[in-house]
């Protein structure tokens, strides 16, 4: 005989309306993916116009020993042997009471840096202006044309190393070719640095109102594909040092990601850059039909530290990257744009744009935060949702 099971309406009822708050609440808090970083350096535009005086050059060490009155006979002694600290010194030592000009690039007047002259530039309007005039928070500037058509681009940093021979790029490949910026990111694809990215709040790929962004060090190094580049869906652990975090809200329009104005820090390569220090900073990113991001971090940098981080190689940045100290020191001086000094008047950051590239990946919060792994959706959410 058949057991007659006694059901108690009220309560299954309910019971179901639970069940349904309980899924609304889940479907309004919205989706969280997370992204490992796999491109991210200085986004370098390359117009036919933009150095009509050509890259940078090596000195012309030559004619700057015999105007220091070395003789023929010291010249060749210290080409026959130009990775000598004699060299070196001769070469670093050109101040006018025998300064390291690298490390005093002020001891000097050089001006002989080629700048870019072209009108076109990736970035964003970070100063809010239309035609680059000083406000309380900037100095006067020329604006760019954004690459895209956007008028009154921000980007001082591309103006001074645009140029730069080891950051010249083709072209064809959008200047990410160029020596110095593929091969940093071939030490952070190595395992050098990891950046990673987490959106929270995602109801819509396409269109989302309001959702949370997370900006993060990574723990573990990235995981390469079998191409060289970057794996996705791998697991990333979060630093657990809240120094190098930052975290701000966006909004989703017609799958592009733009996020409020943010401050952070990263650490970074230690031969170049040891740090970077993002001001007012603004990510602009849109989704790819594989998953990924790609777009844009726009920001004003400490050029300071960009310039010592380059500086203190000295010999190495004059000698082998056709760089010149205190003429790259006295354009950066020169094209900085952003957060004057109120005592000198004198800009303190520069205008920059850097090129991002993501993939999906699982991102571990450290035990004090979040805790749990980013789920990673494999399908729309609203088809998710259906089902």
């Amino acid at each position: 005989m058949a057991r007659i099971l006694n059901i108690d309406p009220v309560r299954c009822l309910a019971l179901a309306v639970s069940a349904a708050g309980l899924f609304a609440t889940a479907a309004s808090a919205g989706e969280t993916r997370g992204f490992a970083i796999s491109w991210f350096q200085p986004a370098y535009y390359v117009g036919d116009d933009d150095c009509p005086n050509g890259v940078s050059k090596e000195m012309d060490w030559k004619a700057m020993f015999e105007k220091q009155g070395k003789t023929p006979e010291q010249i060749k002694a210290l080409f026959e042997h130009p990775l000598s600290p004699e060299f070196r010194h001769a070469a670093l030592d050109r101040g006018p009471h025998g300064e390291d000009v690298c490390a005093n690039p002020e001891s000097v007047h050089d001006t002989n840096w080629p700048t870019v002259q072209g009108k076109v530039s990736y970035g964003g309007n970070l100063d809010g202006t239309t035609d680059g005039a000083a406000t309380p928070n900037s100095c006067a500037h020329q604006k760019f044309t954004g690459v895209d058509g956007t008028p009154s681009v921000d980007n001082q940093m591309y103006r001074v190393m645009g140029c730069s021979k080891i950051h010249r790029g083709s072209k064809a490949k959008d200047g990410r070719d160029a020596f110095g910026i593929e091969y940093l990111n071939e030490r952070m694809r190595e395992g050098l640095v990891t950046y990673l990215i987490e959106i929270t709040g995602i109801t819509d790929p396409q269109n989302s109102d309001k959702v949370e962004v997370g900006i993060y060090q990574g723990a573990d190094p990235l995981v390469q594909d079998g191409a060289g580049g970057v794996q996705a869906d791998s697991t990333q652990h979060i630093a657990a040092d809240t120094r190098w975090q930052a975290h701000t809200k966006g909004r989703i329009k017609d799958g592009v990601l733009t996020t409020e104005p943010f401050d952070v820090d990263l650490r970074n390569d230690a031969v170049w850059l040891p740090e970077f220090h993002f001001k007012h900073a603004q990510l602009n990113v849109a989704f790819q039909p594989d998953g990924s991001i790609k777009g844009h971090l726009n920001a004003y940098q400490d050029w300071a530290s960009i310039y010592w981080g380059m500086a203190k190689t000295g010999f190495l940045l004059e000698k082998f990257s056709a760089g010149n100290c205190p003429a790259e020191y006295a354009a950066f001086k020169q094209m900085a744009d952003g957060d004057p000094d109120p005592k000198t008047g004198q800009c303190t950051t520069i205008s920059s744009s850097y090129g991002l590239d993501a993939v999906p990946a699982f991102l571990v919060h450290p035990p004090e935060g979040k805790g749990a792994k980013t789920a990673q959706a494999t399908q729309p959410i609203k088809a998710a949702a259906a089902q």
